[in-house]
Parts: structure tokens; C-alpha cells; sequence
């Protein structure tokens, strides 16, 4: 990928690139080849509109990943957690900050700008410091805010394509709207800053009381970010039985889904077991059975995955996690297997009954004996920007809100003999 001197980004396209005319492309309803999908390494890779990360590959993956902005960025994308009065309260400081102080375009989501509508009309705080905003009270908050309503632009989900004109996104919320977030971009995505004001906040590592430096910060390209997996997953239905699969093979979702956590196939409102048949770059592997089973990413490895037993796995392993849900059997443990592979999940034919498949929670529907999923690396990771750096907030993270190997106290010292 090259830079013009307009500086527009010009890249090198190969033949399976879909194709660009300045709006997103949806995939063409071909099946997907296993086993010859695969990462490109590169030394620069552009996410979202305007930025790029830049690697020395002759360094670790954590280690090497930096942000930079090909030009200054002007367009940025806050993204709350639905229906909580505390967070609306923090979305309106954060959005007065971005206009007022440093003269971004900010786009909200439709849904969100309807919880603006209730307000009055006043002036416009000036000021960049925290401490200037948290002392004003949510009704003179609702008064400064009026004049900046007109200067929002509302994203309508479906209607608007952002790919293109997005710089950032500011998450406030926990750990389910950085999932949301990364649901709205099926392609690139921008860089992503996680501010914890959910329930957990295991992905979340920033502090909102901090926003102001964080996102100067942020704005200057000086932190860190770490490149979270995702997992491209293709719904397929296969013909009749007795008919051609390749001839009647159809797409069943609109597109092949890009997941953050995992795949979840298990027996939902069905009351027997799962038999699922897991295929790996197209030889037979084994047959779950079971309640069902989980294709996590290293990021799902603490959500639904680590219920199982599953092994939490930092975020830069490149690797599947593979983890059976209640097997009925002694010796099934869950595995890694790595990520340049590619999964296909089906019902075994002798199964006595149909299952369910969800994809971060999304997408639920039922899964049948005539549907087949293809799970592959996705060539779109989710870029989430650092707050100490990829290992240390992820160790921060499983000892501050998992508690990892958290006990009441040390093991006492023994007396030395006098």
C-alpha cells in the first residue's frame, strides 16, 4: 500500500480483492476455498480511513504495533452503552470536548442521538479539563449541550457507509459494546478506544476520567494498539439429500460474518445431544457430542470459552480455540489449533435432532443436517489501542476483573530458628 501526494491511500490489489468504487463492496456468494485464505505480512497496514500501524518484523507482534496518521484525523465515532443515564451523561462530556476543544466531526449512532432530545439551550464550555466538566450538573450538562445538536452527525445504521470516513471510535461502555462496535464494521475497522463503563470491563482498560489526555494522546499517534483477531464465518445451505451440493450450495447470511469472540453451535431449544462433525482444511477431525461446541478467538477466550475450561490465550497468539460444550465424554479437553487453518462444522448424520448457531451472540438461528459453516481467519482484525501496552493490560485485565490467581493472602515466611 502506497500514499499518493494527495495523500489518499492507494493500495495493490490482487485478484481475489473485491473490488472499490469508494463505497463498501458486499462479498460475492462464492464458497470460500479452505486453506487458502492467509494473512499478508506487511511492514504497514492501513485500518479504517486515515490510519496505519506501523511493525518492525523482525520484533514480536505486541512489541511492534504503534499507531500513525497518514493526516491529522477529523472524524470520530462515539459509541455508548445503551439506555444508562450515568453513560449519556459522559457521552454528552465527551462529544462538547471533541467539537469545542479540538474541532473533530463527530458522528453518533441514530438510536443514541434520540436520547439527546430532551435539553435546553446555553452556552458552550471551552475548557479541556475533566475537572472543569464533572462538576457540572446534569442539567446545566443538558443546557451547555443544545448548541452542539445541530453540529452531531447522526450515522444511520444500514444507510450510511462509514468505512471511509471514520478516523476513530471512542466505546463507552463495557466489554458487549466493544463487541457491538466491532459488529458495525464487517470490513476494516478503525482504531478502536475502550472506555470502561460496563459491568466488567475486561477489554476496556481506559478510565473516562482520563479522556481528554488519552485522546490527545490519541490524536498525536503516540500509543500503542493491539491487533485482536477476528474469525470470518460463512453460513452455507447444502442441496437436498440425493441432489448436487455444488450446484445448490446458497449463502444464508447476507455476508460472511466477522467475529470478535466466537462461534457457538450448541442444542439450544432442542432437549438431546449435539453431533457435530469438525472438519480441519477439509480432513475429518472428530464428532462432538455434546451440548454443543465453541470456536473462540484468544479474545473469546475469556468469555463463553473459559465457562468450558478453555485456556485463556493472550490476544496475539495466532490461534483457533476449539472447546466442547458439556461432551459426554471423560477425555474430550479443549485445543488450540493454529490460525493459518481453516474449520468446517456440521451435523453428523446420524444426529437425532437439529442445533442452533449464534456468532458473538448474533445471528441466532437454527442449524440443520443441510447446513455447513466455514470458520477461517478474517483478513480484518479489530485494531484496540493500548493503554500500557498489549501484555500488560491484558495481564492487568485478568488480575484486576477475572482475579486471576487472586487468594486473600501470601503464604507466610518461615521463622528462622534462633
Amino acid at each position: 500500500m502506497t500514499e499518493k501526494g494527495d495523500g489518499t491511500e492507494q493500495k495493490e490489489v490482487s485478484e481475489d480483492d473485491p473490488p472499490e468504487n469508494g463505497s463498501e463492496q458486499v462479498p460475492s456468494a462464492k464458497k470460500l476455498s479452505p486453506g487458502k485464505r492467509h494473512l499478508k505480512k506487511q511492514e504497514s497496514t492501513f485500518f479504517g480511513r486515515n490510519s496505519m500501524m506501523l511493525g518492525d518484523t523482525n520484533v514480536p507482534l505486541y512489541k511492534q504495533l504503534h499507531l500513525s496518521w497518514t493526516r491529522p484525523p477529523s472524524n470520530c465515532l462515539v459509541i455508548k452503552k445503551y439506555h444508562d443515564p450515568a453513560v449519556l451523561k459522559k457521552f454528552k462530556m465527551m462529544c462538547i470536548w471533541l467539537i469545542t476543544v479540538r474541532g473533530l466531526d463527530v458522528y453518533v449512532e441514530e438510536k443514541d442521538f434520540e436520547e439527546l432530545q430532551t435539553i435546553k439551550a446555553g452556552e458552550l464550555p471551552r475548557s479541556s479539563s475533566y475537572d472543569n466538566f464533572k462538576s457540572i450538573s446534569t442539567k446545566n450538562l443538558d443546557i451547555e449541550f443544545i448548541g452542539l445538536i445541530e453540529k452531531i452527525k447522526v450515522w444511520k445504521i444500514g444507510k450510511d457507509k462509514l468505512n471511509n470516513k471514520i478516523d476513530f471510535i471512542a466505546c463507552l461502555g463495557g466489554d458487549g459494546t466493544l463487541l457491538y462496535a466491532s459488529s458495525l464494521f464487517q470490513r476494516s475497522v478503525p482504531p478502536i478506544i475502550a472506555f470502561s463503563l460496563g459491568s466488567l470491563g475486561f477489554l476496556t482498560p481506559f478510565d473516562f476520567k482520563e479522556f481528554p489526555t488519552v485522546l490527545n494522546k490519541v490524536l498525536k499517534g503516540t500509543l500503542g494498539f493491539t491487533l485482536r483477531n477476528r474469525l470470518e464465518s460463512t453460513l452455507w445451505s447444502r442441496g437436498a439429500e440425493g441432489e448436487s451440493e455444488e450446484d445448490d450450495d446458497h449463502i444464508i447470511i447476507p455476508e460472511s460474518v466477522q467475529v470478535l469472540n466466537e462461534v457457538v453451535i450448541h442444542r439450544g431449544i432442542y432437549s438431546g445431544v449435539c453431533m457435530i462433525d469438525i472438519y480441519c482444511d477439509e480432513f475429518f477431525v472428530t464428532t462432538v457430542i455434546g451440548d454443543g461446541v465453541i470456536v473462540a478467538t484468544p479474545t473469546g477466550s475469556t468469555a463463553y470459552a473459559a465457562a468450558t475450561g478453555a485456556s485463556i490465550v493472550a490476544p496475539s497468539v495466532p490461534c483457533y480455540i476449539i472447546a466442547p460444550i458439556c461432551p459426554h465424554s471423560l477425555s474430550f479437553r479443549p485445543i488450540m489449533v493454529p490460525l493459518n487453518c481453516s474449520l468446517k462444522c456440521k451435523l453428523n448424520k446420524d444426529a437425532r435432532g437439529d442445533a442452533q448457531i449464534s456468532f458473538d451472540g448474533r445471528h441466532m438461528q437454527d442449524f440443520t443436517k443441510n447446513h455447513i459453516v466455514d470458520i477461517s481467519a478474517s483478513e480484518y482484525p479489530l485494531p484496540c489501542i493500548d493503554k500500557e501496552g498489549s501484555m500488560q493490560d491484558w495481564f492487568n485485565g485478568l488480575q484486576n476483573t477475572l482475579l486471576w490467581n487472586g487468594r486473600s493472602s501470601a503464604q507466610k515466611p518461615l521463622e528462622k530458628k534462633k
